[in-house]
């Protein structure tokens, strides 16, 4: 009897403080996203924007130098304090990565958007942790617990891939294992704020790229397919990590850092000549999926660059959605050699190569089932899985938080 007890105040707990986190996180990324639309919008209407971009990286560095303290550290610390709670997440990381990921972009920086979100929801419901009520429950366990279904809700509301968001939170915790310990509080952290953000007004990309049958040819495709895959985004983890350790070393002083990173862009602009290189990079997203214009083969290899770049000085924003349109680029220019309809390719490149970066196969295979269709589970299976095993141990949120080797 205590332990159906137990159970069922188990489940009220999860159920009740997942339903808080989701409301919060949905809230906060539709205001994200309704602001960032508007930020990017802006930047392309008035290109002078650009040459401001050392400017805002400045402001964003003066921020977080003066206010920032421990969320600094970003996805990282987050994902850090959930094996390891010592209650460093700031309430302040939410206002202080939603304004710093605002003007990456307003100055037209490569860089993503789930940082951002994750960033808030975990921020929001650490800030749940402090309050003293004693009902809470807030133990240390619980406190975790809180810090994952953030991680869900940001990520999931984002998105619009509630499923995915839910298995995320728990996935990308540590290579290896699955926290299965917080099934119920992220999915109803996910569940509720992919609610609450649609019914805010948010807009999330939708593409209906065309699903070829599960044959032996095609899975062998596409298994091909993993190992460029793995290589790009195993390149990417090493490339971002090595770079911001370089620019730190060399460039101690953060103001300087994020001058010179914005400097860097300009001159990436000014090599390559052209702007669509910049922000989140979903422009090249309706070429690939519904062939509206010619893609030059190398384009994924600019955005790798200039996201690279962006992210290696400090900016902040994320890598997710930069990853996505590599991986869609990456499977446009591969598509003719593997003799693959480009909308395909594109698909599975979209969500295998975050998988392989993230180190999270399951959840990204949901998210492509969420985004493409259930026809694209066999091939998202067979890629996802595959990259996520030639990739090793490298990642975008930091390969050292091994629970299993692959």
């Amino acid at each position: 009897m205590l332990g159906l007890r137990w159970r069922l105040s188990r489940t009220a707990w999860d159920l009740s403080m997942g339903s808080v986190v989701g409301v919060l996180s949905g809230a906060a990324s539709a205001l994200f996203m309704w602001l960032l639309q508007r930020v990017i919008q802006l930047r392309m209407e008035h290109l002078w924007l650009l040459a401001l971009l050392p400017v805002f990286g400045v402001i964003s560095a003066w921020i977080y130098q003066r206010w920032g303290r421990d969320a600094e550290g970003g996805s990282t610390l987050v994902l850090d304090e959930v094996l390891e709670f010592k209650g460093r997440v700031p309430s302040r990381m939410a206002p202080m990565v939603l304004v710093g990921t605002l003007l990456t972009h307003l100055g037209g920086g490569s860089a993503g958007r789930e940082g951002t979100a994750i960033q808030m929801g975990a921020s929001l419901a650490r800030t749940i942790g402090k309050l003293p009520w004693a009902w809470l429950g807030l133990t240390q366990s619980r406190q975790r617990l809180l810090l994952m279904a953030g991680v869900s809700a940001g990520f999931g509301s984002l998105f619009g891939t509630p499923v995915a968001g839910a298995i995320f939170g728990m996935e990308v915790i540590a290579i290896g294992k699955m926290h299965y310990e917080g099934l119920l509080i992220c999915g109803t952290a996910s569940f509720v704020a992919d609610g609450i953000c649609r019914w805010l007004g948010a807009e999330h990309f939708v593409f209906h790229p065309l699903a070829l049958p599960l044959s032996l040819p095609l899975a062998l495709k596409v298994a091909l397919f993993a190992l460029p895959v793995a290589l790009v985004a195993g390149i990417f983890s090493d490339l971002s990590h090595d770079l911001a350790q370089w620019t730190r070393r060399r460039i101690a002083n953060p103001y300087l850092r994020a001058a010179a990173g914005g400097l860097a862009i300009i001159a990436l602009v000014g090599v390559f000549q052209s702007t669509e290189f910049l922000n989140l990079g979903t422009n090249w997203l309706p070429r690939v999926f519904g062939n509206q214009a010619p893609v030059p083969s190398w384009a994924f290899g600019a955005k790798f660059l200039f996201t690279v770049v962006t992210l290696g000085f400090g900016f902040k924003g994320g890598e997710v959605t930069p990853l996505f349109v590599i991986g869609a680029l990456l499977g446009s220019a591969l598509a003719p050699l593997l003799g693959l309809p480009i909308s395909f390719t594109a698909a599975i490149g979209f969500i295998a190569m975050f998988a392989a970066a993230s180190n999270t196969p399951i959840a990204s295979t949901l998210m492509g089932i969420e985004l493409f269709g259930i026809g694209f589970a066999g091939p998202l299976v067979i890629t996802c899985f595959l990259a996520y095993i030639l990739v090793g141990h490298r990642g975008i949120y930091g390969g050292h938080r091994v629970q299993t080797s692959k």
